[in-house]
């Protein structure tokens, strides 16, 4: 058994600490000295047996590509060397000199020995058997927490050993308790093992599925030693498959190891197909990391990789997670009045779009229940119309859902539809729409009648107000909205069908009065105004906006949809699927996101500051369980493609027309700014 030789210490060989020998004094003189003079032992002669422990030493005191490979390869044992000029500077609480400390090197010679027992059935031996393994960092770092059960090899032998042994040793009598040189080493060396603590415990709290990118300059400095006998290297390959790098070296011993980046389930990498997967959850389109792999030198697979492991194993997790939560949300609507809006969205702006996708959201809870993707082709009309039958029709029909509510935007077709196929279902207009229409007919007041125009905030705001104070009655809400032509024209209390009517507004003093630039009720402005908010359709429509609901929520999912599906980039039909179906997961996990402050900004449409709310950050817990879900799925041997739930018949080709001949095209083609 090797023990630590400096006075006060208690380490023993074993797997918790490491022990370096004494350098040269032939050729180290001076650090041989140093070494000799951090022992504290008086008259001391070091042998070739004497060590000192790993504790008394600093991490920069060792060689730095031994402690990166030991930190990368924990399994593996490897031997950390020290620099050629390391001095052990490093002393601990319990090395100062106390009686318990005194007893315990009564019975310990200056150079280390063992020390053999004469047998006998009174001799008490404390063996380390009771001592507990800790982890060689661990014990390391936190070597100077005192431990029990660690009282190295020394004995309590009643008859065979004297216990009043101090005629027998001498002691140094340089050493104190109280020596002001040593404590302050000693604090110096406490900053730097709190440092040393840190990364320790980092370390042994990384996640075994924890990812990190190397570069090749620091990683081919694990590999200028074997690690199996610390020899020299002499040949080393390598070979990439994706973004799996397989090393094989063989040393001057004959030694031939292989060392992979990743896992390997039979012949496929599991890294690639995490990060095949980590680049679909977080919405990246393959092209972008292209472009950063190819900007970082950075190791990737192709395509067609990507594509067969979002085949097999995403395309399928992302189904079977999304057809559990749409069932968990139908189920808990099935026991409320349910509130439902929808809306469409369209791939791409202008006239050219080629996919709309229609999703229905829970007014109660601001989740999305359901939607429903359609192409251009597979159906005659309005595409954005056909979504919403289809997802209509599958709800009261074979979920057999009673529908109280549904709240839209005022599309005539989904109006017709609702009127004339479920009038059991009360149709809502959103007032946000409403607003929005409004606010772009008072626009086209601006240059003939400025000072109508200077009325229109409050007229939106007058919109919101009777909305929300009208009780779900849509006559009470168009008679609070046109008594707005009232205020405006200074009169703020009236005579309707016999009945008095009044502002609810406070009373406004004749100072505020005279402030205020007020619309006579015989000029044009006001007739122009009065012909705008009275018009026929905006009162039809305004009755059904009484519930002072709207479909904001739902615009802030269609702006996390953008993130998965940039509208300048074009998907096929089963990437707008899956990324659909992961902008709802986004948009479901964080609906109830507490307010954690406000923010001043600049609003473009209003052009002022506003104050904004600020929430507290997205949950990303949904992609981890899917990811887990897929690494999971990818140590099984079958493979089998992703099976969207949806019976639909997707067109090959939008085109009607026939293609025609390239050579004939070629020959056809003219350009204005030809040379020829």
């Amino acid at each position: 058994m090797t023990l630590c030789c400096v006075y006060g210490c208690s380490s023993y060989s074993g797997k918790n600490v490491q022990f370096f020998s004494f350098p040269r004094k032939d050729k180290h003189h001076g650090t041989f000295k140093k070494w000799v003079s951090f022992c504290k032992r008086k008259n001391f002669v070091p042998s070739s047996g004497t060590r000192i422990c790993s504790k008394h030493f600093r991490t920069e005191d060792m060689n730095q590509s031994d402690l990166l490979r030991k930190q990368l390869m924990p399994n593996e044992n490897i031997r950390i060397r020290l620099n050629v000029d390391a001095v052990p500077t490093v002393r601990f609480d319990d090395e100062k000199i106390t009686p318990k400390t005194v007893r315990r090197q009564l019975l310990r010679t200056s150079t280390p020995k063992k020390v053999k027992l004469q047998p006998s059935t009174s001799t008490n031996i404390i063996c380390m058997n009771n001592c507990q393994e800790q982890n060689s960092e661990e014990y390391l770092i936190n070597s100077n927490v005192e431990n029990k059960n660690d009282k190295g090899i020394q004995c309590d032998m009643d008859n065979e050993t004297n216990t009043d042994a101090t005629e027998s040793f001498d002691f140094p009598s340089d050493i104190s308790s109280t020596d002001d040189e040593s404590e302050t080493t000693y604090g110096e060396d406490e900053e730097q093992l709190d440092y040393l603590s840190a990364k320790t415990h980092s370390l042994e709290k990384v996640d075994s599925n924890a990812s990190f990118i190397v570069f090749w300059d620091c990683l081919s400095e694990l590999f200028i030693h074997c690690r199996q006998c610390s020899s020299k290297i002499i040949s080393k390959t390598y070979f990439t498959q994706g973004a799996l790098l397989s090393i094989t070296t063989v040393c001057n011993k004959g030694h031939k190891l292989q060392w992979s980046s990743q896992k390997k389930i039979g012949r496929r990498p599991q890294g690639n197909i995490l990060i095949g997967s980590a680049l679909m959850l977080s919405g990246v389109l393959f092209t972008q990391m292209t472009a950063f792999c190819q900007s970082l030198n950075l190791s990737f697979f192709s395509r067609p990789v990507y594509d067969n492991i979002i085949k097999y194993y995403t395309g399928r997790v992302i189904c079977e997670v999304w057809d559990d939560h749409r069932k968990k949300n139908l189920e808990l609507l099935k026991n409320s009045d349910i509130w439902l809006s929808g809306d469409g969205q369209f791939d791409s702006p202008g006239f050219c779009a080629k996919y709309c996708t229609y999703s229905i959201m829970d007014l109660h809870t601001s989740k999305i229940i359901d939607f429903k993707l359609v192409q251009k082709g597979m159906f005659q009309g309005d595409l954005e119309r056909k979504a919403c039958e289809l997802l209509l029709e599958n709800l009261t029909k074979e979920e057999n859902m009673k529908i109280k509510l549904f709240l839209s935007d005022r599309h005539k077709g989904i109006r017709y539809y609702l009127r004339t196929q479920h009038p059991e279902i009360e149709h809502e207009f959103d007032i946000w729409h409403l607003t929005k229409s409004l606010m772009k007919r008072l626009k086209t007041l601006e240059k003939k009648h400025p000072d109508v125009f200077l009325w229109k905030s409050s007229i939106n705001n007058h919109l919101w107000w009777s909305a929300q104070t009208c009780q779900g009655n849509g006559k009470i809400l168009v008679e609070k909205f046109l008594s707005v032509l009232h205020h405006i024209s200074n009169e703020h209390e009236w005579e309707t069908s016999g009945e008095i009517k009044r502002c609810e507004h406070e009373s406004i003093s004749e100072k505020e009065s005279n402030e205020k630039l007020w619309i006579n009720p015989l000029s044009e402005s006001f007739f122009a105004l009065k012909k705008i908010l009275t018009a026929k359709d905006f009162i039809k429509d305004l009755e059904q906006a009484k519930h002072f609901v709207h479909t904001g929520r739902l615009e802030s999912y269609h702006n996390v949809r953008l993130k998965y599906m940039p509208k300048r980039i074009h998907l096929k039909y089963n990437g707008m699927y899956l990324r659909s179906i992961l902008a709802i997961l986004d948009h479901n996990y964080n609906t109830g996101k507490n307010i954690i402050g406000d923010k001043m900004v600049f609003s473009k449409s209003l052009r002022k500051y506003t104050i904004k709310n600020t929430y507290e950050r997205s949950k990303m817990d949904w992609r981890k369980q899917i990811m887990n879900k897929i690494e999971e799925l990818s140590k099984e041997n079958i493979l089998e493609p992703m099976n969207i739930s949806e019976n639909v018949s997707v067109p090959q080709n939008i085109v009607l027309l026939p293609k025609p001949d390239l050579v004939e095209m070629r020959e056809k083609k003219y350009s204005r700014f030809s040379n020829k």
